[in-house]
């Protein structure tokens, strides 16, 4: 990858830009070879291209790879599930961010994305136990916030307990 590419790439994430952009930081950061930085590119460009099933297959292709670090397998899981949640396959989805939180406990996007999942699933307990975590880790998020907010709002017209329960826990580990 040339020092050009990587610095757009870094800029994308400092900026915001592209909501999928933030995510593939951990490789402009990392030693990662410019092999799988293109990759992620390319997985992202899909993506964002609407060709989902080709970025579902690029970012398999990284999760497959050896030598990944954690923090690496679980976004490539993260940005796998963001494609298969605007698929329309929202239980994959929720299934790849959950692989994303095993590798990554405390990631937050993970967390939120999982959480906003569950919700247009109207598991809406479930979404307010990651919702009430995603805000938890990573307070200055506003977008967090609104949406940990609206749930409970949500949840308050449906006549059920807004209140985050400490005894909710993240969903149980998947098989891999």
């Amino acid at each position: 990858m040339t020092l050009i590419k990587r610095a757009l790439l870094i800029a994308f994430i400092i900026v915001g830009a592209f909501p999928l952009a933030l995510t593939c930081g951990v490789w402009a950061q990392t030693q990662a070879t410019p092999s799988i930085v293109d990759t992620v590119e390319q997985g992202y460009l899909a993506h964002r291209r609407g060709d989902y099933d080709q970025a579902i297959e690029i970012f398999t292709s990284i999760i497959r790879r050896r030598g990944l670090s954690i923090k690496e397998r679980a976004v490539s899981y993260l940005l796998r599930g963001e494609a298969k949640r605007d698929k329309g396959d929202l239980e994959e989805a929720i299934h790849d961010f959950t692989r994303a939180i095993n590798q990554w406990p405390n990631y937050p996007q993970a967390i939120f994305f999982r959480g906003q999942a569950l919700a247009r699933l109207n598991r809406l307990n479930e979404a307010l136990a990651d919702l009430a975590r995603a805000v938890e880790l990573d307070p200055n998020r506003e977008s967090y916030k609104t949406s940990l907010e609206l749930l409970k709002v949500r949840m308050e017209k449906a006549g059920l307990d807004p209140n985050p329960r400490n005894d909710l826990e993240l969903q149980a580990p998947l098989e891999e």
